[in-house]
């Protein structure tokens, strides 16, 4: 991450919220608690943080929740739940798809 970035009150609050390493994770909704945004806010200042280059890992395992990498294996670790979650909604979005085509034709 570039060091030049700005980043709004709102972002900062959240990083300040975001703890260093995979086992310190946070929930969501502690997050929300500490950073005063509620959970669309944070999940919106997650994407723009995101966008700009910070890296923002979030374990479905415990510790569950959000957390910056300490290092390159939690980043990989970090991404493969992202992948693994995109895989998913894929799955769910070929699904609704064929239902449409039950449902409506096409």
């Amino acid at each position: 991450m570039s060091s030049n970035i700005k980043f709004t009150k709102q972002e900062e609050q959240v990083l300040a919220c975001l703890p260093k390493g995979e086992k310190n994770a946070k929930k969501v909704k502690t997050i929300v608690l500490q950073s005063g945004c509620d959970e669309r806010e944070l999940h919106e200042i997650k994407q723009s943080l995101l966008k700009k280059g910070v890296a923002i890992g979030s374990s479905r395992h415990k510790p569950y929740g959000w957390f910056i990498p300490a290092n390159k294996e939690e980043a990989k670790r970090g991404l493969l739940e992202y992948s693994s979650q995109a895989a998913t909604m894929n799955k769910t979005v070929a699904v609704f798809k064929a239902a449409m085509r039950e449902e409506f034709g096409e």
